[in-house]
């Protein structure tokens, strides 16, 4: 079972400014307009390779099959079969498979626990919204989250119920839309009772195009999230998009 939290976002400035929904309620983000206009001119680009090379960079193909094209942002356009991105530049690709139907996977140079995965499978609706509410979706995928694999008696202590030894705690659920496509995001904390990393940080983007459905799961553990990570895993979800 999922358990809902709650949070509260204090905006770090008060210009340009972003309206997302946590739970049932809006949340304000600040937005740097100076890095936001070198985001537009990234996805711009990254949307342009998709339209003309819809099949380009299969797996195997990192984003430097262009030649090297980097940016001072310290991402690079990254095109999959159908999907494109903004890959951050110190990820590697990597031959892990973790789940059925996964295109591609990539993780951090220095920390396997941080990665990336893009999951491509055959749609069962037209629509993401044809499979129900956000919150109905995500216990359709839960299996994203990793399932508990002990099954020996445990108090319950430590924010864990009895007999549990992780938990999963929705810090945000929303969506968005781009070019009439419809994506539906998630930010969830999963926490075991090791207490290893502080509990994984995860980012879901999830859409259907042209048949398939389409999922982005981004993770990094949580300690390691506030010290930069947090920064390249929203960009890499911001950005991406579907043909």
């Amino acid at each position: 079972m999922l358990a809902r939290a709650t949070a509260t976002v204090v905006p770090a400035r008060a210009r340009a400014t972003r309206t997302e929904t946590r739970g049932a309620r809006h949340v304000t983000r600040a937005v740097d307009p100076s890095s936001r206009r070198e985001f537009v001119r990234l996805i711009a680009g990254t949307a342009s390779v998709l339209a003309s090379k819809p099949a380009f960079a299969a797996y195997g193909d990192s984003a430097n099959v262009w030649g090297g094209v980097t940016n001072p942002t310290g991402f690079v356009p990254y095109a999959g079969d159908g999907y494109a991105f903004l890959l951050p530049a110190k990820y590697n690709p990597s031959k892990e498979r973790p789940f059925p139907n996964q295109d591609a996977y990539w993780e951090d140079n220095f920390d396997a626990v941080t990665n990336i995965s893009v999951i491509v499978e055959k749609a069962s609706k037209s629509k993401i919204s044809d499979y129900g509410k956000p919150e109905a979706f995500l216990e359709q995928v839960s299996y994203l989250l990793g399932k508990q694999s002990y099954t020996g008696e445990t108090r319950s202590e430590g924010g864990f119920a009895a007999n549990k030894v992780s938990t999963a705690a929705v810090l945000e659920v929303g969506s968005r839309e781009n070019k009439g496509k419809q994506y539906y995001e998630y930010e969830i904390l999963t926490r075991t009772a090791d207490g290893d990393e502080g509990g994984r940080h995860q980012l879901i983007s999830a859409t259907v195009s042209d048949g398939n459905l389409y999922i982005m799961k981004l993770q990094s553990g949580d300690k390691r999230w506030f010290k930069g990570q947090e920064r390249d895993l929203r960009t890499a979800r911001e950005s991406f998009t579907v043909a």
